[in-house]
């Protein structure tokens, strides 16, 4: 099919346009853009709810070495077809404790050049090889699967639904945007700009640098750029400087989205943007030559869009084989540059999650499941802080700050589960799998349990501060099984993060939590028919028996919060999922 073109020009100057044709030209050209990005989004949605598994299976596998983890960035971006959301998903992946800072540099250094791959589709099924006819027949053939009653079928229905909005989306844009008027405005501005040599380049790399980040895409940049170059409106150089500010661009999007994330997410972050950057420095000062180079003599519209494709792609490549031999070096630089500092643990601070939820369900889960984790490490650290306490003198100042630490602690816990509750409500569930929401109802269950462990660890404070306050003294026999108990409550606690660090439980591993319950369950008992003995006896008072029970009551109270995570944790086990 050949390419539509426009009827009209930007011939401002001599108002060959008026205003109404001005305004549907813009708009035409904005749709077509916002086509092409719904698109893409759709498209990478289906991909992405396809191969989530696949993606999170690959990089628990992944080797240390380099290349592998270039060639996994590479392969991920293609899918996806944004080099921006891959690299925000490697900054997720740094964040969720799935790659180290070393093995995201390469990642990142293959979703670059896996990014090139948008720009030679352009120019293939753009200009080449005009596609936009078939972008009616992939709607029909997506609707089968759109309205599917399985929802596996439906990613397939995204993919194709998607492929078809991306096609109209920039066969309408390229085919909007108008041959080149030597009488227009636009025109005199290009030429100026052009004839300012390195200045204009900047101009453009600047242009490409907002565009990217108001966009939030590196492809629909990468497209204007390809158009407004076929077109004539614009040099090759100055192309080459509107996709060198793209590139720059997407690696500000994922320093952007790294601010709320651990101190290694906003290193790797930060190693894109040193990339690019060095990207910069070293093809900018080359821009002529590769112009001559590339683009020698005239060239046609279908030949100027695969030199923009051509040169995006060697400006990777090139960048990330100066690069990849030095990455354990740039690791040590981003180590010094971006420190771990001693925070103060008991301030509220999220180390996984960050501003919303990823692209995939399936990498969004797991970076809430390795906060649940830290969020069971808080909770050990309160009961130790706990446990010193109940210990701890009970004249001097330390004793009151200790017990504002536990209220702290307690309010955090707070804050941490609806932290990650609203961040699991936020996850799109239309089309996710059984797996995945069982693994979501699972969260929310271990979350709330962990809050109520925290709530417990503040009641027993309580009890001791009442034990301080009306001057009552345990006996050592009390004491003693006070200290049985918490000992059995550490025992439990230290079970439920060793299974939580697991990704699958197994019988075994329910058993033995079971048992320490019941143990802790018959100890309990044991305590309270002995309790209201002595008691009756007069062994001790009955003020001094009911705070003494409290204590071991709230201890085993937090023992049953233990089994519950583990319940959960077990509801979500593959055994189950598959019987």
């Amino acid at each position: 099919m050949p390419r539509i073109k426009a009827q009209f020009s930007f011939s401002i100057i001599n108002d060959s346009l008026n205003v109404g044709q001005i305004l549907l030209l813009i708009l035409s050209l904005v749709g077509g853009i916002a086509l092409f990005l719904y698109g893409m989004r759709v498209m990478s949605q289906g991909v992405l709810k396809l191969s989530g598994s696949r993606i999170r299976s690959s990089l628990r596998d992944i080797k240390p070495q380099f290349l592998p983890c270039f060639g996994l960035g590479a392969w991920m971006t293609a899918l996806i077809q944004s080099s921006s959301a891959a690299t925000v998903m490697t900054v997720g992946m740094v964040n969720a404790g799935l790659l180290t800072v070393a093995q995201s540099i390469a990642v990142i250094m293959g979703a670059n050049v896996g990014t090139t791959i948008t720009a030679w589709s352009l120019a293939l099924f753009g200009y080449a090889f005009p596609i936009g006819i078939y972008a009616i027949p992939l709607v029909v053939l997506a609707l089968p699967f759109t309205y599917s009653s399985k929802i596996t079928r439906k990613p397939w229905g995204e993919i194709l639904m998607g492929a078809a909005i991306m096609i109209l989306g920039f066969t309408t844009f390229i085919g909007m945007v108008p041959e080149a008027d030597q009488q227009s405005t636009l025109w005199i501005v290009t030429q100026t700009l052009d004839s300012w040599g390195y200045g204009g380049v900047m101009i453009t790399f600047l242009l490409g640098l907002c565009i990217t980040i108001a966009l939030q895409s590196s492809s629909a940049t990468i497209l204007c750029a390809m158009a407004f170059c076929a077109a004539g409106w614009i040099s090759f150089p100055l192309a080459i400087g509107w996709m060198m500010g793209d590139n720059v661009g997407t690696s500000l999007t994922a320093v952007f989205a790294a601010k709320r994330t651990s101190v290694n997410g906003r290193r790797a972050a930060y190693a894109h943007l040193w990339f690019n950057i060095f990207g910069l420095v070293w093809a900018l000062p080359l821009v002529y030559p590769i112009d001559e180079w590339l683009t020698p003599g005239h060239m046609p519209a279908v030949g100027l869009a695969f030199a923009c494709a051509a040169f995006h792609t060697l400006y990777n490549l090139i960048t990330a084989a100066l690069l990849i031999g030095f990455i354990p070096y740039i690791e040590r630089l981003l180590t010094r540059a971006f420190p771990v500092r001693e925070e103060d643990d008991e301030e509220f601070h999220l180390n996984f999650i960050q501003g919303g939820p990823l692209s995939t369900a399936e990498l969004s889960v797991e970076e809430a499941r390795k906060e649940s984790v830290t969020f069971g490490r808080r909770c050990q650290k309160m009961f130790g802080i706990t446990d010193e306490f109940v210990h701890m003198p009970i004249n001097g100042e330390q004793h009151s700050h200790t017990f504002s630490r536990i209220e702290k602690y307690e309010k955090i816990t707070d804050r941490i589960e609806l932290e990650i509750v609203r961040y699991l409500n936020h996850l799109d569930r239309s089309s996710i799998s059984a797996r995945i929401n069982e693994r979501i109802r699972s969260l929310f269950k271990i979350c709330d349990e962990l809050e109520s462990i925290g709530d417990s660890c503040y009641h027993i404070a309580r009890a001791v501060v009442r034990k301080r306050d009306n001057k009552i003294e345990f006996s050592s026999a009390q004491q003693a099984n006070i200290d049985k108990m918490i000992a059995f409550t550490h025992r439990d606690i230290n079970l439920m993060l060793e299974l939580m660090e697991k990704r699958d439980l197994q019988a075994a591993d329910l058993q033995q939590a079971e048992a320490y319950e019941n143990e802790v369950n018959s100890f309990r008992n044991e305590l309270r028919e002995e309790n209201i003995k002595n008691v009756q006896e007069g062994i001790y008072s009955y003020q001094s028996g009911t705070i003494y029970m409290d204590i071991v009551s709230e201890c085993e109270r937090l023992c049953d919060f233990v089994i519950n995570i583990v319940q959960a944790l077990d509801e979500q086990s593959t055994r189950h999922f598959l019987s």
